[in-house]
Parts: structure tokens; sequence; C-alpha cells
């Protein structure tokens, strides 16, 4: 990285030794293609981060790309004005074209080639290419159409390109297209054309679409693959989407519609894929429960049996990826590695239920759940719509075994909107203990339980900027899943952080610390928040509603809870609106009593005003920010300001009395989630008081 670093800078040094009247560009290089390039005047820097990536920062937006995955940065004079930014696209050459033409049980060969090492024959529909030329990216031009037919390349001695120019293959027993040499092509989807690629009764192979080296999807043109044995469109050493509409869909159980063994990048264009096979379970002696679950998955890069550990990029475009119904335990993405999202929009939804393993109720010994995005590391989040829904039972949003990051502290909130919600109930809720066991509630017997938690993350959370939003629709149920959960520390830096749930709205087990930005958590039938061990708050605005406590520091069981600045709004039920910590020393606080579903207005003995709170009961989700939610059930019962006691803390509140009227009216300023700023109050009849604590 070192090394890295010091190019960097070189190369910077060099863009200011560039003639000013000529048009520069940055290039990035990556097996022999140019895969992004942005002009310099636009640029506004490049960075490496510890966690590998390089990230370009130009105009008002970012590319990124994992450090391995780039060979080198250059810049180059373009000619005639050429400013366009590139998203890993490759140029197509049509002078010189291999040109294969299947018209049924027969094919039209052109091949310029021949005297250059590039052997083609064909029996039927079946063609074979045997290529030992030193010429790169050779351009095969495919079109036509067979019932039977497939284009196998068995010798490749330098990358190509596959121009796919109308092009209906149906392929029995083999793949449609397989490139079974260790090189890079680039399937180009040409202007306006369709393409389809499909398996007929079987497949020896492993993928319709197949490559042993990087699949790199471009052009303008659509591609549809439809898989029923094995995998749709795979890359051994990586795919690469630039461009196209592209759809994808795999029947098969435990199979995958893009799978590589390296990393798969979204920088442009359309991907579609519908993984509507399901989950193979099976006896491994070698588990720790004794069960093995092989999923069918929309995307899956890496692979732990050969050693290879893939990255899921999301830089630009669209992409959709569903698991219905028919896939029980579904992944939409799953990564070995880590899971990134630059740009681009995201949707991504499951539906079908997840079921316990081994026995049932308190015997259950694994189970499984579909989940909308799976990171064996880190997901991180530097810009982009994610919108991630699992309806299924048990089903999930977000899970990663190590941390979260969702944007940068200082950085554009509205570069980020993350969405997650689940609707479907607990797989296997019949414990019957009580909330408040470690990390979700009910009895901590170790059994499999399969909650349907929005945002479930092993390691840390950090809300560093961007929009966030997670949603649990459950109405009932104990032990249910909580909205957002980190079985370690959760940090709050910045943005906007709206959570929603039966269970906890959002849970850490070690350490919460919230420092900025605007946090709103809402649980119907247990805490807000609920942290297991030590609480620091130290700056930004959080509101927090629970039917049993608003804010659970665990001061009841040991945990330290230290509030020196932000404000706090906190409002709870039937065990009240925060477990009494100790914040003495600290920033003051009230405890305010009588509080009705009508305006509250509190002003300090210089008649000053401190708050105006509007106490209502959400409705849907109850997010204010714009997650364009049709289908969100309204909350279950409970929740709804509880026992009209909350606490509120401000740096603005100091020792001494306060008045409060419950039954002030608002006009002009802002609100959120209640809380408003620059207002003008109405405050008639008596007020009450209450004393600083």
């Amino acid at each position: 990285m070192k090394k890295l670093l010091t190019l960097l800078v070189l190369a910077l040094t060099f863009v200011a030794s560039l003639s000013a009247q000529d048009v520069r560009v940055v290039q990035v290089h990556y097996a022999g293609s140019v895969i992004f390039q942005s002009p310099t005047s636009g640029l506004d820097s490049i960075k490496a981060d510890n966690l590998g990536y390089v990230t370009l920062h130009y105009s008002d937006a970012t590319w990124s790309r994992e450090a391995s995955l780039i060979d080198s940065l250059t810049f180059a004079y373009v000619e005639n004005g050429d400013t366009t930014i590139i998203s890993d696209s490759v140029a197509v050459d049509t002078s010189t074209m291999v040109t294969i033409v299947w018209q049924g049980d027969s094919v039209s060969i052109t091949n310029p080639y021949a005297s250059d090492g590039i052997a083609i024959t064909a029996v039927g529909g079946h063609v074979t290419v045997k290529s030992t030329t030193t010429l790169n990216n050779v351009v095969y031009n495919l079109s036509g159409s067979s019932n039977d037919g497939w284009l196998l390349f068995n010798k490749l001695s330098t990358p190509v390109i596959l121009r796919l120019d109308g092009l209906d293959l149906t392929a029995s027993g083999n793949a449609a297209i397989n490139i079974d040499k260790n090189q890079n092509a680039v399937i180009h989807l040409v202007d306006g054309t369709v393409n389809s690629l499909t398996d007929a009764d079987s497949n020896a192979d492993k993928a319709v679409l197949y490559g042993k080296g990087c699949l790199t999807l471009q052009g303008t043109g659509s591609l549809s693959i439809l898989s029923h044995f094995v995998n749709g469109l795979q890359g051994k050493r990586g795919v690469i989407v630039s461009g196209g509409a592209t759809s994808v869909t795999v029947t098969s159980n435990t199979t995958k519609g893009v799978k590589t063994d390296m990393d798969f990048l979204m920088n442009g264009g359309s991907l579609n894929v519908t993984a509507a096979g399901s989950i193979k379970v099976s006896t491994d002696s070698a588990s720790s429960t004794g069960y093995d679950f092989s999923y069918c998955t929309g995307i899956k890069t890496g692979d732990s049996d050969e050693g290879t550990e893939g990255n899921i990029v999301v830089n630009g475009g669209t992409l959709t990826v569903a698991c219905p119904s028919s896939n029980a335990g579904g992944r939409c993405l799953s990564s070995d590695y880590d899971i990134v999202f630059n740009g681009g929009h995201t949707t991504l939804t499951t539906a079908g239920g997840g079921a316990a393993v081994g026995g049932t109720g308190t015997n259950a010994i694994d189970g499984y759940a579909a989940t909308c995005i799976s990171s064996d590391r880190h997901i991180i989040v530097n810009g982009g719509h994610i919108d991630a829904r699992s309806t299924g039972l048990g089903g999930r949003g977000i899970k990663a075994d190590s941390n979260l990051y969702v944007g940068a502290i200082g950085a554009d909130d509205d570069l980020i909107y993350l969405y997650v919600q689940t609707s479907g109930n607990p797989i296997n809720a019949t414990s019957g203990g009580g909330h408040g066991g470690p990390g979700g509630g009910g009895s901590t017997t170790d059994y499999f339980k399969g909650l349907p938690k929005g945002i479930k993350i092993d390691g840390n959370i950090y809300f560093n900027s961007g929009h966030v939003g997670a949603y649990c629709a459950q109405t009932s149920g104990d032990p249910n899943g909580e909205a957002i959960e980190s079985k370690d520390s959760l940090f709050v830096f910045g943005g906007v952080i709206e959570a929603n749930a039966y269970d906890d709205a959002m849970n850490a087990s070690n350490y919460l610390e919230i420092a900025g930005g605007k946090l709103w958590c809402y649980s119907r039938g247990n805490d807000a928040v609920d942290c297991n061990g030590n609480t620091y708050i130290h700056g930004g605005l959080t509101i927090v509603k629970g039917q049993e406590v608003g804010l659970d520091a665990a001061t009841d069981a040991g945990g330290r809870f230290r509030l020196t600045g932000g404000v706090i709004i906190s409002q709870g039920g039937n065990m009240g609106a925060w477990d009494a910590p100790n914040v003495s020393g600290y920033q003051k606080y009230l405890q305010i009593g009588n509080v009705g579903t009508t305006g509250l207005t509190v002003k300090n003995s210089n008649n000053d005003v401190v708050l105006m709170y509007l106490n209502t009961a959400p409705t849907g989700n109850g997010f204010i920010e714009n997650y364009t939610d049709p289908g969100a059930k309204p909350p279950g019962p409970g929740g709804g300001g509880g026992s009209n006691t909350i606490v509120f803390s401000s740096p603005d509140i100091t020792s001494g009395t306060y008045r409060y009227w419950s039954t002030s009216t608002f006009s002009g300023g802002t609100s959120w989630h209640g809380y408003y700023i620059g207002s003008t109050p109405t405050t008639s009849g008596n007020a009450q008081s209450t004393t600083a604590r």
C-alpha cells in the first residue's frame, strides 16, 4: 500500500505539469483495459484507505475499487475534447471481426484470422474455437438463433471481445457460451439488440455463460440468461457490469445467478437477477451443529473451498436482485469478503421463509433464514440508494460477520439512502421468556430462534453520514427481532437514523456512543434503545420512545451511562423513560410528567424556551425521511407514548426550576419527529414545574 500511495503522489504531481490548454483525463487500468476515466478538471483527490480501497473523488461523486484490482493510474490527453466519464468500458473495433451466425442446426462463419492462429469448427450448432493468436481483444460478432447451439473456447491465448448482436442460443448439455481458458472476455451488447442464452435439458458445465477469466458486460443492448441447472453467469476471476440491460434467472436449487471466485463490480447499466431455486440442507460432521447449508444466491463472490475472497462493489447503475417465495433461505448478495456501495440504485428482496433444523422449539439445533445482504467481513456504504426488504419467515435485511460502515464523518447525508425492512415473523419464538435477554430479548437459552432482524452486525456499527431507515413490521412475538443490532459496539457520529421495531429498535451488546447526527428510535413492544454495556452520549439529537423503556443504558446491570452533550428526548412505558442512570456531575436533565398528545413547551427561569415538542404516535413505519415505502405495515399495539413521562436533556438545561405547558401549539420553524426549532409556541393556562437533575 505504501508503494501505491507513492505512485499516487507522483501521478498528481504530473497533473500539475500538463499544459493548461489540453484536455486531460485520469485513467485507471486493469487487465489490459481502461476501467475508469474522468476529466482531471473535475478530479478532487485520490485516496487509499486502510481497508484496501482506492477512491477517486471527482465533481460531486466518487469511484472506488479494491487496490488489488487496479494495475495502474495514468494521465492522458484526450482528442476532440472527449471528457466522458468512463465506467469500466472497453473499446470495440468493428472494422475486422470474426462473425458467427447461428441458423438453427447450421452455422455461418467468417474468420479473417485463420492465418493468425484462430481455428473455428462447427458441428451442427456446436461451435469450437481454438486460438493461439497473440492479438489482443479480437472481436467475435455473434448473432442468429438455435435451439441446440453453443460456443466453446477450448484454447484461448489472449483476451477477446464477444459482440452479441441479436443472439438467441439454447444449449443442450453444455453452457451456451463457455470460455474454458484463463483469459478475460468482454461481452459487448450491441445497441438496440435483444440477446438470450439458456440451457435446455441438462448442463455439464458450471454456468450458462461461463469464463475462467474475468467477464465484463458492456454496451447498450440487452441480454437475458436463464438457467435451469447451474449458475447463470460466472466469471471465475471476476465479473464486471458496465452497461446494458441484463437479466439473469436461475431456477436450480443451490445455484447462483451471478458467481465469481474473485470480485463482482457493478459500474453501470442495469442488472436484474432472480434466484428462484432453494436451499439444500445436508448433514456435516465437521459443523458444530452437524448441519450444512447451500443457498440459492443472487450474486455470490469468493470461494472458501479454494481460499479466494471476493468483494461485491456497486459503483453505479441499477442493480435489482430478488429471491422469491420459492427460495427458502436465499441470499440476494453474499460475499466471502467485503460488500461496498459507492453509488447507483440497489433493490433487494427476499420472500422465502426460513426454518429450524434438528428439532423444534427449545430443542432446535440450527436453522436458516433469507437475507438481502450477507458479508463474511465488512459492509461499507459510501454512497448510493439501497433498498433491502425481506418478507419471509425469519428474514433479515443486512448481516455482516465484522463491521458496518455507513458514510464518512462530515459528508453530505444525501449521498446515501439506506432502507431495510423485514415483515416476516420469527421462525422459532417459543421460549416464553421476558424481554431483556442479551442481544434481543427473550430467554437466554441457546437454541435457534430465527429472529427477523433489520440490520444484524456481529462486529461494530459506524453511522457517520447518510439517511438510514430500519423497520421491522412484526406486530407481536417474544422474542422478536431488532431493527438495528450490533453484537459489539455501535457508534453514531452523524447521519439521519430512524429505527422502528416491535422489539428493540436499536441494540448494542457492549458499548453505545452517540456524538452527532439525528437518531429516532421507536419500539412498539420493548426498549427503543438498549445497550447491555456502557453508554456515552455527547452530541447529536436523540429522540427515543419505547413501550417498556425509552433508553435502557443497563445501569441496573453494571453498565455506566455518561452524558456530556447533545439533545435527548426519551419516553418510555411501564418501566419508565429511562433506567434511572446516574448522570450527576454531567449534563443536566428534566423529568416531565403529564405529557399529552398536544404540544409541550418548556421555559427556564428567564422565560427562554428550551424545548418545543409534539408527542404523537407514528403511523406506517413512522419515518420522516423519504424511503418510498408503500408496503409498510402499520405498527402494532403499544409504543404510543406509554406513561406520558419524558426525560429531556440538552446543553440549555442548567440548575434550577423550569416551567412547562403540555397544551401548546407551534407556528413557523421546522420540526423533526416532533422536536421543533425556530417556532413560536402558544402557552395558555397554568404551568407546571420541574427541577433540573
